[in-house]
């Protein structure tokens, strides 16, 4: 068994170095057998071929060969995207010209922009009469609700993958996360999959670096986390989970709650005593301090190019706040009124009421640490109680209120900085992902219900404040890419400086007229993910359909696990599941998100991703990989307590071909021991 798993992993690393040798003329890949798969513009041409050279030769030889892939055993369908390969700034890429960055002065009008981006904040929270309306009463957000009375409240939207650095290269690039391709190692890699896969580390047409090449002041402060590698210090210290998603590692959750690689849902919380409005006595006083960085910046560099020679600024912040774990101080937890939060129901804790919900909604639970030991009346007790879920709610709310007073100093800057500045400043404030929260037992990010993966959003431009009624509600579905177009066409760039490879559509015709539709008369949004406490590749669309807003949750192919459909309209804590009763409306979100991507094609790509990233690790540490994988945070004590089983699992999974298991929907899973 040893000498077959080491003749795997060197067949993989042989190929895998191929792809690295020919990454700039061939696309994202996926191999395990020997028929090609030639992309020329919209056809798919098959060609046999003997190795992965020769595949790559060929795709070079074609000047419209844009992409190639094997076929995995069993026909597995890796057919590309005819996405254009993202430029890198390079010395010797004319298509940049070579050098240093070209500037050209700003144009006339251009205004100064701020961009605030705070964690986790589930996209409900801003919106008035959320939970009995619960951040109002205690005035937890006013410099929130401040921007919305004369702003735009984007009420409908959505991260495009509801994790941090995936949900960050979306954004700032403009493109879906299949669409992000980058090389990790030796791998060529064709999308942000997982919090290890984001943006190239050289690549250069960020939001910010083509503002900077049209004229403006860029000030980066605070949390970044848009590159690839940037949650993996090293190889060895990577979380070793982003790629295990379908390796069927055995769990018991009566014995012992099953496997988690999460331990945070299962405490009670932090509330320090103490604290202030500022810095003094936070337990974020790392987003104070960035903060307080961008703020003289802003009032100091910024003000003085802005008032000499009008050059405008664009002013950047990604906090650190509303992030798990859940820890605030006494002041802000005392904003809000606990009598007024609503606590979510659980399933009951035995085996019947767990197994009868979705299968994949099981698995996350369990690997995020949601669900205690069955048989400990202890553990159970303290997990299940309501004035826990409660106490959490209520801590997550102060965070977001905290973060409030954040964006109140931030406008009390640029105030400072001149009452002209002000004027011309335009505001967006959003948050990356959000956060279950104890909603359908589970905290964090990762899944697709909306307390995940919607977003708040704000946008004011006191140039031009919204007209009756005020706040100026949209409830057109937007996504998160949708900002790299908006802030291009409020800076007022050119378009010969703008990429001509974003997936979004600009917001600004749904903040000039009553239009429900935007770029090409989009009504929908498409998110995805495929990395870490989740157990299978999941795809989402939000569309409306016949004055009903609906959400069709796609997992796998479709064919693995029922797929889901909420009507979000009548059913906002999306309990019902609709997909058997509105089989016409299903019929209509799949034909929508296929038009954004081909959910089959890259389940199947991603299936083959994570083991061709994991073999390529495991050859990296081939004498101690195991003692690595069994110290891994959150896995270490489900190893120690099945390790034999635990690594049988992983080497199945290794030694078969790529595919897609469905999520297990059952409390316990235990494979005979070999």
């Amino acid at each position: 068994k040893k000498n077959n798993m080491s003749e795997l992993l060197a067949l993989v690393v042989t190929l895998v170095a191929f792809t690295r040798a020919q990454n700039d003329q061939c696309g994202s890949t996926s191999y395990n057998s020997s028929a090609l798969v030639h992309l020329n513009n919209t056809d798919h041409i098959r060609q046999k071929c003997d190795n992965v050279a020769q595949c790559c030769a060929l795709c070079h030889a074609s000047p419209d060969c844009v992409g190639w892939s094997f076929d995995g055993e069993g026909n597995l369908p890796c057919k590309l995207s005819p996405y254009p390969p993202f430029l890198v700034e390079h010395s010797d890429n004319p298509k940049l010209g070579g050098g240093a960055i070209k500037k050209t002065p700003a144009p006339s009008g251009a205004p100064n922009i701020v961009f605030l981006v705070c964690e986790s904040t589930d996209g409900r929270t801003w919106s008035p009469g959320y939970q009995n309306n619960i951040m109002d009463h205690g005035d937890a957000l006013p410099n929130i609700r401040a921007l919305q009375k004369n702003g735009f409240e984007f009420r409908t939207h959505y991260a495009n993958a509801p994790v941090c650095c995936p949900s960050r290269a979306t954004f700032w690039s403009g493109r879906h996360a299949h669409n992000i391709p980058h090389t990790h190692g030796p791998l060529s890699v064709g999308g942000a999959w997982n919090n290890y896969e984001g943006l190239p580390a050289n690549y250069s047409y960020r939001i910010d670096q083509v503002l900077e090449r049209n004229g403006y002041n860029t000030g980066i402060f605070g949390k970044q986390d848009w590159t690839t590698g940037g949650h993996g210090e090293s190889l060895k210290h990577t979380d070793l989970a982003l790629w295990m998603m379908y390796a069927q590692v055995p769990y018991n959750i009566s014995e012992d709650g099953g496997w988690a690689d999460e331990t945070e849902c299962g405490t009670n919380g932090t509330v320090q005593p103490g604290g202030t409005n500022g810095k003094t006595g936070s337990t974020h006083a790392g987003d104070w301090a960035a903060l307080e960085s961008g703020v003289d910046w802003v009032k100091s560099s910024a003000a003085h190019d802005y008032n000499t020679s009008g050059t405008p600024f664009f002013a950047y912040q990604g906090m650190n706040i509303v992030h798990p774990p859940y820890v605030t101080s006494q002041y802000w937890f005392d904003k809000i009124d606990p009598t007024l939060v609503d606590i979510p129901t659980w399933p009951d804790p035995n085996k019947n009421a767990l197994e009868d919900q979705h299968p994949c909604d099981l698995q996350s639970s369990m690997l995020k640490g949601c669900i205690p030991a069955l048989n400990d009346s202890k553990a159970v007790a303290f997990q299940y109680s309501e004035d826990r879920r409660r106490r959490i709610r209520q801590i997550y709310l102060a965070m977001i209120s905290e973060f409030d007073a954040m964006v109140g100093a931030w406008m009390d800057g640029v105030k400072d900085a001149g009452e002209d500045i002000w004027n011309n400043t335009v505001w967006i404030v959003t948050s990356d992902h959000g956060d279950m929260q104890m909603e359908h037992q589970q905290f964090y990010k990762m899944t697709p219900y909306d307390a995940s993966a919607r977003v708040p959003m704000v946008i004011y431009d006191p140039r031009h404040p919204s007209s009756s009624p005020k706040p100026y509600v949209i409830s057109q579905p937007t996504q998160l890419i949708d900002l790299f177009p908006t802030i291009m066409e409020l800076a007022k760039v050119p378009s010969s400086s703008i990429p001509t490879w974003l997936d979004g559509s600009s917001l600004i015709p749904l903040m000039s007229s009553n239009d429900n539709k935007i770029g090409e008369n989009r009504n929908y949004i498409v998110s995805q993910f495929h990395g870490k406490n989740i157990a299978m590749s999941w795809f989402l669309v939000v569309q409306p359909v016949n004055g009903i807003l609906y959400k069709l949750i796609i997992w796998g192919t479709g064919h693995e696990v029922p797929s889901m459909l909420f009507d979000l309209t009548n059913d906002p804590d999306e309990k019902t599941n609709l997909v058997r009763n509105h089989t016409d409306v299903v019929a209509v979100l799949t034909e929508s998100m296929q038009q954004v991507v081909n959910h089959t094609d890259v389940a199947h790509t991603v299936a083959a991703y994570n083991k061709q990233v994991f073999a390529w690790w495991i050859s990296q540490h081939q004498d101690d990989w195991r003692s690595i994988v069994a110290e891994q945070s959150g896995a270490e004590s489900a190893f120690n307590r099945n390790a034999t089983q635990s690594f049988q699992a992983i080497e199945r999974w290794m030694a078969a071909p790529p595919s897609i298991i469905p999520c297990r929907g059952t409390v316990a899973s235990l494979p005979p021991e070999e």
